[in-house]
């Protein structure tokens, strides 16, 4: 948008002169105006608003001007036209295209006549100056856009590896909770078992009444422990549910159909393996929403106890533009390197994107 409109802004100053040069010629020329001389002034101003109107290629402007001065042959005064083409030629910094009609009009025109292509060479070096500084600015802006864009990416990106800590960090915390478990469920289980052998000692030698103490003692602590366990497992199994949750409802609530096969569990997965697979789909399915219009997205997943694989494809045509390693592909590919896993992307009649991932933590 802003190209567009710095574009049109120079265009329309251009044109702006070339009507002042072309009035004051025809000023110049009023007096000497006769009808050769004004069919000569209409055909250059049919010239120019050809051009104008039409994107002719640039030999064309020096066609003309080499037709101007055979013509000035047999109408001499119809030099003083060749200021507008040379303020043409300035105003793009086509210095080797206007030195020889200059030098034509310099010679064959007097003074103060001659002043008129002088003056169209003054104005298009300053149009094409003023064309180049606002060239400059207008990259500068671009480029600090650009960099502002780039910034805001990473900002997202760094707020997204936020979210991933904090997730993995959940999912950590419970593995610790579960191994905390695991543990009080041992001790107390291990305590009712050397209690219940004790029980049976207890027995032999007719103490009952210890056995009877040692019986309860062992009641309880296996009661605790079944206690334990049911929350834990009740506890484990709800976030679990949520886990499994968060990835359905990725393809469920994408914007296309999306055929998924899935093998295997991914409970199975360590936590940080899980978190970078669910981030690496997320952006996968982003790039096709904004990238792709498929008629056909297919996805799959198979998880063993050592290898997780990810294939998702899409038919959509892909902005070519759009190169492999643009910020999100790139973010995906680090952080499933960074786990000893691997990214790569098939362009053939499909866009398809393949991931590999260890299914334990594998840190490099």
């Amino acid at each position: 948008m802003h190209q567009s409109t710095y574009s049109l802004g120079c265009e329309q100053v251009t044109r702006l002169v070339t009507m002042l040069l072309l009035v004051s010629s025809l000023l110049l020329l009023f007096e000497k105006l006769d009808v050769p001389l004004m069919l000569v002034f209409l055909l250059v101003l049919f010239s120019l608003l050809l051009r104008w109107r039409f994107a002719l290629n640039p030999r064309f402007f020096l066609i003309d001007a080499a037709v101007l001065v055979v013509v000035s042959y047999f109408q001499q005064d119809a030099v003083l036209l060749l200021g507008l083409y040379i303020f043409s030629f300035a105003s793009r910094m086509q210095l080797v295209a206007l030195t020889p009609f200059l030098a034509y009009a310099l010679i064959k025109l007097p003074l103060p006549l001659a002043l008129f292509p002088v003056l169209g060479l003054l104005l298009g070096l300053l149009v094409a100056l003023w064309r180049k500084e606002s060239d400059a600015v207008r990259r500068e802006a671009d480029e600090l856009r650009l960099k502002v864009h780039r910034l805001q990416e990473e900002e997202q990106h760094l707020l997204l590896d936020y979210q991933d800590a904090q997730q993995l960090s959940r999912l950590e915390e419970r593995n610790h909770i579960a191994r905390i478990l695991h543990d009080s469920l041992g001790h107390e289980l291990t305590a009712a078992h050397l209690t219940l052998k004790a029980l049976g000692s207890l027995l032999q030698r007719n103490e009952v009444e210890k056995a009877l103490d040692s019986q309860a003692k062992a009641l309880v602590r296996l009661e605790n422990s079944l206690d334990q366990l049911k929350l834990a497992v009740r506890q484990l199994q709800r976030d679990d549910d949520t886990a499994n949750q968060r990835f359905r409802q990725l393809f469920e609530q994408f914007n296309y159909p999306v055929d998924l096969h899935q093998s295997g569990d991914i409970e199975v997965l360590d936590p940080a393996v899980q978190q970078v697979l669910y981030s690496a789909v997320k952006e996968a399915l982003t790039n096709i929403a904004k990238h792709a219009k498929p008629a056909m997205v297919r996805a799959q997943l198979a998880i063993t106890g050592t290898t997780t694989r990810l294939m998702l494809e899409n038919d959509g045509l892909f902005d070519q533009k759009n190169e492999e390693t643009g910020n999100g592909l790139r973010y995906m590919r680090r952080r499933v390197e960074a786990l000893g896993g691997s990214v790569s992307i098939q362009r053939d009649e499909t866009f398809r994107l393949l991931i590999t991932l260890p299914s334990k933590k594998e840190m490099g």
